[in-house]
């Protein structure tokens, strides 16, 4: 008897320990997990909304990060489209994604998947992008396809090119010429009733992944959750009261 009471006096000071533990490290990295969330939040804003210069958030300050709404605009000050997050159930996580649509909220802009965590080599596949890299480029560590011979840079060492960054976020700005998922890319230009899978390569619908139609299927009801959210906000149902 004695015993057992010794072992439950053990086991419960482990565990509290160990409670302690989690929730210090929780409390410790908690600030720099939001901060990275927010840099890869906004970094996406500039894949989503092409030519953006700067952003107006027109949620709510309380609003949860994942359903803020920001409005973009170019150097001039136009609008050139919204962006917001949008989230659907994948075939073995939660996929979230970031997508921009025009002013009229009637084509998306671009898309860009933030999280997922999908069947490696299957659903995985939407944020693949192909290969350009050469026997050329590992040897000399030079860029195979722009053989440029004024551009200084394109014969840097690929590891060393100091990028483009924004101050204002202090994230980095991506290329514009950068490669992209072809996944992803075949997004843009859509309009909301061409979200629909096709199994078979179709342009005018989305071509689903081989193998990971679930994982297809998710990242479509993710984009199609974010522009509701859009569409709510930017365009409040004529019943509503003013």
């Amino acid at each position: 008897m004695q015993k057992k009471i010794q072992y439950t006096v053990v086991l419960t000071i482990v565990s509290l320990l160990a409670s302690v533990g989690v929730s210090s490290v929780f409390l410790l990295t908690r600030g720099t997990i939001k901060k990275k969330e927010l840099a890869i939040r906004m970094e996406a804003l500039y894949t989503v909304l092409p030519d953006l210069e700067t952003h107006i958030e027109i949620t709510p300050s309380e609003t949860a990060d994942q359903d803020r709404i920001y409005k973009g605009l170019d150097k001039t000050g136009q609008v050139i489209g919204y962006a917001t997050c949008g989230e659907a159930q994948g075939y073995s996580s939660k996929i979230r994604v970031m997508i921009g649509i025009d002013p009229h909220l009637e084509k998306i802009l671009g898309i860009n998947v933030l999280a997922q965590n999908e069947t490696p080599g299957l659903g995985t596949q939407m944020t693949d992008v192909e290969s350009t890299t050469t026997l050329w480029s590992v040897i000399f560590g030079k860029k195979p396809i722009s053989l440029d011979w004024e551009n200084e840079e394109s014969w840097e060492l690929p590891f060393f090119i100091e990028p483009e960054r924004i101050k204002k976020f202090g994230i980095i700005k991506k290329a514009k010429n950068k490669a992209r998922p072809w996944f992803q890319e075949q997004f843009k230009e859509k309009t909301y009733n061409q979200l629909i899978v096709s199994k078979v390569k179709d342009p005018d619908k989305i071509t689903a992944i081989t193998g990971a139609t679930i994982s297809t299927k998710a990242v479509v009801y993710a984009v199609q959750n974010a522009i509701d959210k859009v569409r709510n906000i930017v365009q409040p149902p004529t019943w509503e009261v003013q």
